[in-house]
C-alpha cells in the first residue's frame, strides 16, 4: 500500500513541476533578454523609412503619443504613435501572429494540422497568439491594442509604461466576434487597433524563442520534479 502512495506521490510531483514549468516558461521575458537595450526612434527616423522598420521598437520622446479615443480615431494607418497607458484589460482572445506558421506536423499519420487563427490565450502554451488588450488612455477612455505580454505584465502591476512605436491595424473578425460585449461595456471603438509587436524580429527569431522555452518547461520540469521526488521519497523513508 505504501509503495501505491509512494508511485502516486511520485507522479503528481511530475506534473506540478510540468505545470511550474509552462507557467514560468510564459512567464520569462525571453523577448527582452535576447533583444536587449535598442536605440529609441524618434520622428525623423519614422519619416525616412519604411513604417514596418520601426513598429515594435522604443519610442522616442518626440513620437506622437495618443492620450485620448478622439485621437486614436483621428491617427492615420500609416502613422507611427506610441501610447502611455493608464491601465490595460485582458480579453483573454488572441490571433495567431503573421510569422506563425498556418500549419503544423502534428496531425495525424504525419499530416499536417491546420493551427486555429483566433483562440483563448489561456490554451496558447507556445506564445503564437497575440492576444488583444483593451487600454486605458489618459483621459480615461479605451483602445484596443496587441502588445507584449512582458508591457501587459507591467501595467497590471501598475508601472508607467510607455509603449514601443506601433500602428493602426484591422481588428481580427473572429476575434470581435469574441470581444464584443466587453467592448461595448467599456465604449471601445473597434474600427482598428494599435498593434506595437516587432514583427520582423520575431519572425528571424521564432524558432530561437520557441526552443528556449521548451528547454525552460523541460529542464524545470527535470529539475523541480526531481527534487520533489526526493521529498517523497525521503519523508515517506521509501527503502530499495
Amino acid at each position: 500500500m505504501k509503495k501505491l502512495v509512494v508511485k502516486a506521490l511520485e507522479g503528481a510531483s511530475v506534473i506540478v513541476a510540468l505545470v511550474i514549468g509552462v507557467i514560468l516558461m510564459n512567464t520569462i521575458s525571453v523577448e527582452s533578454m535576447l533583444r536587449g537595450k535598442e536605440e529609441p526612434v524618434t520622428l525623423a527616423m519614422t519619416e525616412d523609412g519604411l513604417q514596418d522598420d520601426f513598429v515594435g521598437l522604443p519610442a522616442g520622446d518626440d513620437i506622437p503619443r495618443v492620450t485620448s479615443a478622439e485621437e486614436w480615431d483621428n491617427t492615420w494607418a500609416s502613422s507611427c504613435v506610441t501610447i502611455e497607458p493608464v491601465s490595460v484589460i485582458s480579453t483573454g482572445i488572441g490571433a495567431r501572429y503573421s510569422w506563425v506558421p498556418a500549419y503544423s506536423n502534428a496531425g495525424r499519420r504525419g499530416g499536417a494540422r491546420k493551427k486555429a487563427d483566433v483562440t483563448r490565450t489561456s490554451l496558447d502554451v507556445l506564445g503564437e497568439y497575440g492576444e488583444y488588450f483593451i487600454l486605458q488612455l489618459p483621459d480615461q477612455s479605451y483602445i484596443l491594442a496587441q502588445i507584449s505580454k512582458d508591457d501587459a505584465r507591467k501595467l497590471k502591476a501598475g508601472k508607467a509604461v510607455t509603449l514601443p512605436v506601433g500602428k493602426k491595424g484591422g481588428v481580427h473578425r473572429q476575434v470581435l466576434a469574441n470581444i464584443t460585449d466587453l467592448c461595448e461595456e467599456y465604449d471601445v471603438n473597434t474600427d482598428g487597433v494599435f498593434y506595437c509587436i516587432n514583427d520582423q524580429w520575431n519572425e528571424s527569431h521564432h524558432i530561437m524563442l520557441q526552443l528556449i522555452r521548451i528547454g525552460i518547461a523541460l529542464g524545470t520540469t527535470l529539475v523541480l520534479g526531481t527534487i520533489l521526488i526526493m521529498l517523497v521519497d525521503k519523508i515517506l523513508r521509501v527503502k530499495d
